[in-house]
């Protein structure tokens, strides 16, 4: 019989809500009270959400303010990551399903994600970069062992955070953004080609089809549970985490 693990239905919260919530489930899970969680989810205004410890130009954060989004840090690391006509993923489980290193479990989940692609009819790829330059504030200007790639496109942005033998990870799935938008975001437009304004992947573009998140979600879902072999059964967050993520919201100045 295989093991029960928790996929969270998907739905749209505001940005500080978002990633309470993804911290709450990773909490409750290092506790014991929750098995290994998987969550789609939107956002309710788009926002651009940073990592733990990037530090964004003054004048950008107050473009992007400006443009109707909100700015929130993330508690994983990384660069910046535009919420908008994207489906964002997020893991939670610990080392005994994932192996103790971070590579191990990058790669890991990964796998269930090129799987999901793959039922979806597209075969992407995992990066080969190790890190992102530090002097990128743009997620998707770089492809590393954490993401995924079509053609040298990224189309999967992901970051990790390890607490215990737990770990979060979350990450970015681009449907049909806009290619240019983040660069005006973030204050780095230069003139280019046309061939270098392609700055990403876009999942509706590779397969010529538009569809809601909620159509997407079962590809992933399999991918997951074939990876796995787990059974994936839907569930709600628990009366705990969702005090939990009051608390973090309360005590967490999470919007930048």
């Amino acid at each position: 019989m295989k093991e029960k693990w928790r996929l969270i239905d998907y739905e749209s919260f505001d940005a500080a809500t978002n990633m309470a919530v993804d911290e709450a489930i990773l909490e409750a899970h290092i506790a014991g009270a929750v098995p290994p969680t998987l969550r789609f989810y939107g956002w309710a205004p788009p926002a651009v959400s940073i990592g733990y410890g990037q530090k964004l130009p003054p004048k950008a954060q107050e473009k992007i303010v400006e443009r109707g989004f909100d700015v929130v840090r993330r508690p994983t690391g990384g660069r910046a990551v535009l919420h908008l006509d994207e489906l964002t993923y997020s893991f939670v489980g610990s080392g005994k399903n994932l192996g103790s290193s971070v590579i191990e479990s990058y790669k890991k989940i990964c796998q269930a994600l090129i799987l999901g692609f793959k039922n979806l009819g597209v075969d992407v790829e995992i990066g080969k970069g190790q890190t992102a330059s530090n002097q990128m504030h743009d997620c998707f200007t770089a492809t590393t062992t954490a993401d995924l790639h079509y053609k040298g496109k990224k189309i999967v942005g992901s970051a990790q955070l390890r607490r215990h033998d737990a770990l979060l990870q979350h990450g970015s799935i681009l449907l049909c953004q806009e290619q240019e938008l983040m660069s005006e975001l973030l204050l780095t437009k230069e003139k280019s080609s046309k061939e270098d304004k392609l700055r990403h992947a876009n999942l509706f573009e590779i397969t010529g089809i538009v569809v809601s998140a909620l159509e997407l979600i079962p590809a992933f879902k399999r991918g997951f549970e074939e990876t796995f072999s787990v059974e994936l059964e839907p569930g709600d967050l628990t009366e705990t985490e969702w005090r939990k993520v009051d608390e973090i919201k309360d005590k967490e100045s999470l919007l930048v």
